[in-house]
Formats: structure tokens, C-alpha cells, sequence
């Protein structure tokens, strides 16, 4: 028996390896199924590629087996103070990859995914709002989706709820929609005035910028709607798997 033989016997092998044997895949592929929460260790999910095995009852999900892995991408109500950008925890904040909690998974996910957190933690966002802002943000790992999300030339419509400090009066609405922003008053009182805003694309502190160069104190900033996809139902903090059928 070679050294080699005598410690994969007494230390196991790694679990890439037995899943890669298991469904006669390349190892690369067997790592994706690994990392992407698919299969289970005597039932316990595991998504480490290297950890290491040797008896241990190895499962992995039907639809793993039958070579449909489909590539993740997740919608977030985020929340106040929590920031889109991974520098976050060097700056001593939660970032939207720390929240992606299970217990947070709503209930209106029908998507049946796995989800592992090691896989959350290799999302990608492109579709960012300020710290102070709430709302829909999207994180994937689908190529597809990513470029679509970032295309300059064709950008998705935002759709975005704002309060103001005061009153808005008919001259500054005016001004508030210059080309490619339709802004609208929803709902107003003497102390505040939330208004609805349609605009494609959207840019960090573009919003912020508009309202303090007409005077108006922006209290806060919500993202209701990105292409066709809808905040509701999820709920602050909430998330869920974007389903197979649906598209932005």
C-alpha cells in the first residue's frame, strides 16, 4: 500500500473527490455542487469541497444528480444602515451578504434551492443603494443576470419611494422631473411629502443630490421596484431565490 493509499485510509478523502466519483463528473464540478449546499454528510448539508471523508453516508440532492445545478440569484428587502459594498465590515457595518440569514428566508420562496452560506458569501451585487437607503437589491452569481443588471446602454427602470421634510410646491415638482426622472407626489402633509419616482438606471446619491439642490431635506429613500421585479411581499430583511420563469 502506497503513503498515499495509507492516508486517504486513515484520514479520509476529500469530499470533491467522492462526489466527483459519485456522479462521474470533473472535480470542478463536483465543487460547485459541494459549495452550492447539495449535498448532505450522514444528513447534515455540508459545503466545504475539502473536507474530508471516508464512511460517511454521501447524498446529494436529485436534481444535483441529474446535472441541473441552477445558478443562484437572490432578491433582499435590505435595511436601514446595512451597506451593498463588501468593505463594509472593515467600516464597521453589516454588509447584505452578513444578513442573508435562513431564518430570514420568506415564506413565499418557492424556489425549493439550496442555498449555503458559503455560496451567499460569493455573490456578486451590482445593483447598490446608499447605506441609509431601504429596499430591493439583487445578488447572483448567474453571468447572465450580472451583465443584464450592469448593461449601460439598455439600464432597468427603478422605481423608488421618497420623504421629504415639508411640503413640495408645484415649481420645485417641476424641477424634480427633468429628462428621465418622472417624479410624483403620493402622499403629502405640512411636515412631509413622499413622492414616487420612475428613472432608469440608478446611482448612489443622485437622488440626494437632486433634493438638497431644491432646498428639500430627503428623510428616506426606499427602492419599491427594479425592472419587473417587486419588493413586495418581502418584508425588511427578508429574502428569497429568484424563481426559474422570472425575469427583470
Amino acid at each position: 500500500m502506497t503513503e498515499r493509499m495509507t492516508l486517504e485510509s486513515t484520514q479520509g478523502i476529500r469530499l470533491a473527490k467522492r462526489v466527483a466519483a459519485l456522479l462521474k463528473c470533473s472535480r470542478s464540478a463536483a465543487e460547485q455542487v459541494i459549495v452550492g449546499g447539495w449535498v448532505q454528510v450522514n444528513g447534515v448539508v455540508v459545503d466545504e469541497p475539502a473536507r474530508r471523508v471516508s464512511d460517511e453516508k454521501i447524498e446529494v440532492h436529485p436534481q444535483a444528480q441529474h446535472g441541473s445545478i441552477p445558478l443562484l440569484t437572490l432578491l433582499l428587502h435590505k435595511t436601514d444602515g446595512v451597506t451593498c459594498w463588501p468593505d463594509g465590515k472593515a467600516r464597521g457595518q453589516a454588509s447584505i451578504w452578513d444578513v442573508l440569514d435562513p431564518a430570514q428566508r420568506a415564506e413565499a420562496d418557492r424556489s425549493e434551492l439550496q442555498v449555503s452560506a458559503r455560496q451567499c458569501k460569493q455573490l456578486l451585487s451590482v445593483t447598490p443603494i446608499e447605506d441609509a437607503a431601504t429596499g430591493l437589491v439583487v445578488l447572483s452569481e448567474d453571468p447572465r443576470i450580472l451583465r443584464h443588471l450592469e448593461d449601460r446602454q439598455s439600464p432597468l427602470e427603478n422605481e423608488m419611494s421618497a420623504e421629504v421634510q415639508g411640503q413640495v410646491s408645484p415649481e420645485v415638482l417641476v424641477r424634480l422631473n427633468p429628462q428621465g426622472l418622472r417624479t410624483s407626489i403620493n402622499h403629502q402633509t405640512e411636515q412631509v411629502t413622499v413622492l414616487r419616482l420612475a428613472l432608469k438606471g440608478y446611482v448612489p446619491g443622485e437622488l440626494g443630490r437632486l433634493f438638497a439642490g431644491n432646498g428639500l431635506e430627503l428623510l428616506s429613500l426606499k427602492r419599491l421596484r427594479l425592472g419587473r421585479m417587486n419588493l413586495a411581499p418581502l418584508q425588511p430583511g427578508q429574502w428569497r431565490a429568484l424563481l426559474p420563469y422570472e425575469r427583470f
